[in-house]
C-alpha cells in the first residue's frame, strides 16, 4: 500500500474510533454527503486514544457553522490532486484561521506537500498538527518517518530532527497499543491499517538508532518494521540488510538484501550488489572450531 492509501486509512480509522461522522476520502462519496468531520471533543474526555481529558472549562468556544467555511473544506476535502489539495488547503487556513478543521487540514497537508517533496513544508504542517493536538497518531506516525528519512545527517539541525523524530515514533507506539477497533470495521482491515502504521513507526526509528549508531536497537526496531505488515517497504529491508551487516551477521544480512532486490525500487539494483557482498563476507567469515574435550588424564 502506498504511504497515501496508508496515511488516508488510518486517518479515517482513527475517525471511526473516535466516533465521529467521517466518510474516508479512499472510498466512494455520494453527491451532497458531507465529508470529514473533526472529532468531537466531550468534556473529560480524550480527542485520541491515550490523550489526555479535557475539562470543559479548558474547552474553547466552537465557532459557529460556516457555510462558506463548509463548502471550502469540502472542496479541499475531496481534492484528487495533490497540488491542487495544497492550493485549497492553504487558501483555507488562511481564511478561516479559528475553523475546527484546522487540525485535519493541516495534517492531510503535510501528506500532500510528503508527496509532492516539499520537505519543509510537510514539517511544518505537521508540527501544525501536533501543535493542536500532540496526540494526533496520523502524523504522529508521519512525522517518525518522515524525519528520520528526509533529514540529512550533515543538517545542523539533525540530532534535533532525530531526536524529534524519536519521540514521535515511542508515543505513536503507545497510542496504537491502546488503539480501539471500531464496530463497523472488520478485524482484518483494522489489523492491516494498525500493522501498517507500525510498519511506518519501526521504519522510523531503526533509521534513527542506525543514525545515532545503537546498532542492536536498529536491527530490532527494522525486524519489526518488514515483519508487522503485508506489505513490507523495501528501504527498510535494505536498512536491516546494513545494520545486520554492521553486526557481522552477514548470512542474515544477504537475506535482508535479497528480500529487498525482490520488489521493484529504485534500490532493487543495489540490494542485489548488496547481497553477493554479504554472501561473501559470509563464505569468507571463518569458522570457529568446536570446543575440544580437556585429555583425560
Amino acid at each position: 500500500m502506498k504511504a497515501t492509501a496508508r496515511f488516508l486509512a488510518l486517518m479515517a480509522l482513527l475517525a471511526l474510533a473516535a466516533s465521529a461522522p467521517v466518510v474516508a476520502q479512499s472510498t466512494q462519496q455520494k453527491p451532497g454527503t458531507t465529508p470529514a468531520q473533526p472529532p468531537a471533543k466531550q468534556p473529560g474526555t480524550p480527542a485520541q486514544p491515550g490523550a489526555p481529558a479535557v475539562s470543559a472549562a479548558d474547552q474553547p468556544p466552537a465557532p459557529p457553522v460556516n457555510k462558506e467555511e463548509e463548502d471550502a473544506y469540502k472542496a479541499f476535502f475531496e481534492a484528487k490532486d495533490d497540488t491542487l489539495k495544497v492550493k485549497l488547503g492553504e487558501e483555507f487556513q488562511e481564511k478561516f484561521s479559528v475553523s475546527r478543521y484546522r487540525e485535519l487540514v493541516y495534517a492531510t497537508l503535510s501528506n500532500a506537500y510528503q508527496n509532492l517533496g516539499q520537505d519543509e513544508k510537510m514539517f511544518a504542517a505537521g508540527e501544525k498538527t501536533l501543535e493542536i493536538n500532540s496526540d494526533n497518531l496520523a502524523a504522529l506516525v508521519t512525522m517518525a518517518k518522515a524525519l528520520a528519512r528526509r533529514t540529512s545527517p550533515q543538517a545542523l539541525d539533525a540530532q534535533q530532527k532525530f531526536d524529534k523524530a524519536e519521540k514521535y515514533g515511542k508515543r505513536a507506539l503507545e497510542l496504537l497499543a491502546t488503539l480501539p477497533k471500531p464496530e463497523n470495521v472488520t478485524e482484518e482491515n483494522f489489523a492491516k491499517i494498525k500493522n501498517d502504521a507500525l510498519a511506518d513507526v519501526h521504519g522510523g526509528l531503526g533509521l534513527i538508532y542506525l543514525r545515532k549508531q545503537r546498532i542492536a536497537d536498529s536491527v530490532a526496531e527494522l525486524d519489526q518494521a518488514t515483519k508487522v505488515t503485508s506489505s513490507p517497504d523495501p528501504v527498510d529491508f535494505y536498512l536491516l540488510g546494513i545494520v545486520l551487516q554492521a553486526s557481522k551477521r552477514f548470512e542474515e544480512s544477504a537475506a535482508a538484501f535479497g528480500r529487498c532486490a525482490e520488489s521493484p525500487s529504485q534500490l532493487q539494483e543495489t540490494c542485489k550488489q548488496s547481497q553477493a557482498d554479504a554472501k561473501k563476507q559470509a563464505a569468507a567469515k571463518p569458522v570457529t572450531p568446536p570446543a575440544q574435550a580437556p585429555p583425560k588424564p
